[in-house]
This record gives C-alpha cells, sequence and structure tokens, in this order.
C-alpha cells in the first residue's frame, strides 16, 4: 500500500470516528424531540396515532444524509480554516451556527417522521409530517374533499388547500380515512386505485 493511500485510509477512519459520536448525539437529540412532541400531540384520549415509518423513510434518509454531509463539510471547512488560513476562522464559526440551525431542522423532521399522523377528534385537527415544516395542522372542519388514490395515498382538500399523504399500505390509509370521516363531513369525491 503506498504511503498516499496510508495517509488517505488514516484521515477516513479519523473522520468516521468524528462523525459516529456526532451521529450518535444526534439521534439522541431527535428521540428527545419526538419525546416532546409525544407529550405535545399525544396527551389526550380521543387522540388517535397512525405511525407510519416506512411511509416516511425517503424523509429520514434525506435528513441523515444531510447531517452527515453538514457535519462533513464543516469539519473540513474547519480542518483547512485551522491549517494557516486563521482569516477564516470567523467564517467557521459563523458555519458552525449554520450547521447546528441546520442539523436542528432536519432533527425536527425525523421526530415528525417518528410522530406520524395524529387524529385529534377532541382539539379537531389532525397533524402530520412533512419536509418543510416539519409538521403541519389541519383543523378537521376545514377538510371538504377526501381522494384516496394509488393503493397507499390520500389527498385532503379544503380551505387549506390541498396535502397529499402516502401511507406504506392500504390499511393505513383506510385507517387515517375512517378517522376522518368520523369526524368531518368531508366525502369521498373520487376514487381513484
Amino acid at each position: 500500500m503506498s504511503k498516499r493511500s496510508e495517509k488517505e485510509a488514516r484521515e477516513n477512519a479519523d473522520l468516521v470516528a468524528l462523525l459516529a459520536p456526532a451521529l450518535a448525539a444526534t439521534a439522541l437529540l431527535s428521540y428527545f424531540q419526538y419525546r416532546s412532541l409525544k407529550k405535545q400531540f399525544l396527551s389526550g384520549a380521543q387522540v388517535k396515532r397512525i405511525d407510519d415509518l416506512e411511509a416516511h423513510t425517503p424523509i429520514l434518509a434525506i435528513s441523515i444524509l444531510g447531517i452527515v454531509f453538514a457535519l462533513w463539510g464543516l469539519y473540513a471547512f474547519a480542518a483547512w480554516a485551522f491549517r494557516g488560513h486563521a482569516a477564516f476562522i470567523p467564517v467557521a464559526a459563523l458555519a458552525v451556527y449554520a450547521v447546528w440551525l441546520l442539523i436542528k431542522r432536519l432533527l425536527a423532521a425525523q421526530a415528525a417522521c417518528l410522530l406520524g399522523v395524529v387524529v385529534d377528534q377532541q382539539a379537531g385537527a389532525i397533524t402530520f409530517p412533512t419536509f418543510f415544516p416539519a409538521l403541519r395542522t389541519v383543523p378537521l372542519a376545514e377538510i371538504a374533499q377526501l381522494t384516496r388514490e394509488d393503493g397507499n395515498k390520500l389527498h385532503i382538500a379544503g380551505e387549506f388547500g390541498s396535502y397529499s399523504l402516502r401511507f406504506s399500505d392500504k390499511r393505513r390509509r383506510d385507517e387515517c380515512i375512517y378517522l376522518l370521516k368520523s369526524r368531518t363531513g368531508a366525502k369521498m369525491f373520487a376514487e381513484l386505485e
């Protein structure tokens, strides 16, 4: 093995050694955010939760990759700045703050995916994960139309606009439809299956 590849392998091992604890810390922070969301949204007897982690895998994957790339970029920039480019150290400090804001946003998205779709019959609202913002809450009284599509999708429409909810299977989608129809006057205007 050449000296260059040994050096690169050692640097990569150092980078992994730094990223692994950072990812563990972000997973722990995501869990704590999930617990606070759980206390906030799952506190009543009339609250039903449809947890469907499989349906939100893309958001989870994007947020994990975003955290990894943000930390890797920050590490690379800080290492470059501290190796003789002292004028960029204040920029590195600003980059740390920007990366923290990004990670905080991605952790909120992860926690929302872990929470799933929540239908609160007592408060009259449905809360579901989106990428930006992490959670969206819609009053049940404003839902005018429900449309199921493609086996596992549910579209809700009303005064608020329209949103598409994707589930991993029909059972979870139909459970959400039942919970929404039992509280709202929404009609199933279209079925595209």
